[in-house]
């Protein structure tokens, strides 16, 4: 009689073992090899058998196997032959609701381009520290940046840690990767001469000087300059709320949603930017009759709808063609505004400003260095010289 689970003869048996502790004993496979062959039940009761050339090694896994069941976790996966492109796309669909949509979009462009033409027909259960680590190279190597690679580990973590956490898998092979040394290129403020440019080209329209001045001179976010509504404005305290932003959700389109750091922040404004504001209001009252919606809206689209951020992008790369100056992205008036605000104010208030609750995210974000700041550094430098003429 064949007591072996395989094909081939038994050859020697462990003392028996309490219920549940596992077993461990040696078969002959079909070509003759020997191996230690270990069998222990998992935290479901289904027995796992997996085959060694040493003894120790058998022994070291059934304990291995035991101390997991003994915490509650499991040790397999639960569909062993699920690839890593079938679970990326059922945890993108499935679990991360509760992120931003642009965290959203960002997961899904970068499961769509990079992680599944790389590793996509891999099981996800045989996915290792090396394979992920070896997809960062080739993304470094083909020229994307570290933002990317850094939203693409972020996306593959994200999605191993709730399959853990839910008992579909048993490790993360992503929580131990490094990073490739990727210098990231500093996204810098307009020059003073193109900015200047770039402003007085706006004031021609008065819808266009108002979104360049919430921009470049508040430093507001794009998805939040579209977001202001006029009850926002306090025109005797001279103050702009910044409660809410523009955003595109799944399946719903454009929607108003509350602001990245989820607080309200009122910044103080010059009674130039708020008569701006009101050049611009009454502007923009001539041009009601053609909405289809009235929503107090400071940015809407040309129907008075929500403006979205493509739209708006656009229409800043045609004020640079008519301005002469290259070209730059929106995002950067925001750094234009704070690294400007950094040499007249001091960091808290330039924090209150930027809605950052971190020094070293405005410092190492928006403030920059110019050649006016600098010649400004030198002079001030100068007069603590005790010797003047030389």
């Amino acid at each position: 009689m064949n007591n072996s689970p395989e094909s081939g003869k038994k050859i020697s048996t462990k003392p028996k073992r309490a219920n549940g502790r596992g077993s461990i004993y040696q078969i002959t496979k079909p070509n003759g090899r020997k191996v230690w062959k270990a069998a222990i039940k998992d935290i479901n009761g289904k027995l796992r058998t997996k085959n060694f050339t040493k003894l120790s090694e058998a022994e070291d896994w059934v304990a291995d196997q035991r101390r997991a069941r003994d915490l509650g976790e499991n040790t397999y996966a639960t569909n062993p032959k699920m690839t890593v492109a079938e679970f990326m796309v059922g945890w993108a669909n499935t679990q991360y609701g509760d992120d931003q949509e642009s965290t959203q979009r960002s997961y899904l462009s970068v499961i769509k381009n990079h992680i599944i033409p790389a590793i996509g027909k891999i099981k996800v259960s045989e996915l290792n520290t090396k394979t992920v680590e070896s997809l960062f190279r080739d993304m470094h190597a083909n020229g994307f940046g570290a933002g990317t690679i850094r939203i693409t580990r972020a996306a593959l973590s994200a999605a191993h840690n709730d399959a853990v956490r839910l008992g579909d898998l048993v490790r993360n092979p992503v929580r131990n990767t490094r990073m490739p040394k990727v210098t990231p290129q500093a996204i810098k403020p307009l020059p003073r001469n193109d900015w200047e440019k770039v402003y007085l080209e706006a004031t021609k329209d008065p819808r266009m000087h108002a979104r360049i001045e919430v921009a470049g001179m508040l430093g507001l976010r794009p998805g939040e300059a579209l977001g202001l509504k006029w009850t926002d404005l306090n025109v005797e305290a001279g103050t702009l709320a910044i409660e809410r932003q523009v955003q595109r959700a799944k399946g719903k389109g454009l929607v108003l949603k509350e602001v990245k750091q989820k607080t309200v922040r009122t910044l103080k404004i010059s009674q130039t930017t708020v008569q701006i504001l009101h050049t611009y209001k009454r502007h923009q009252a001539l041009n009601k009759a053609k909405w289809v919606e009235v929503n107090d809206l400071i940015f809407p689209n040309t129907v008075g709808k929500l403006g979205d951020e493509k739209s708006d992008r656009l229409a800043f790369k045609n004020l640079l063609k008519a301005a002469g100056v290259p070209d730059y992205r929106l995002s950067q008036l925001r750094k234009t505004a704070f690294t400007a605000m950094a040499g007249q104010t001091d960091l808290k208030t330039l924090m209150e400003f930027s809605g950052h609750t971190q020094v070293s995210t405005v410092i190492g974000n928006y403030v920059f260095a110019t050649t006016e700041s600098m010649k400004s550094a030198i002079e001030e430098m100068d007069k603590l010289r005790p010797i003047s003429n030389l």
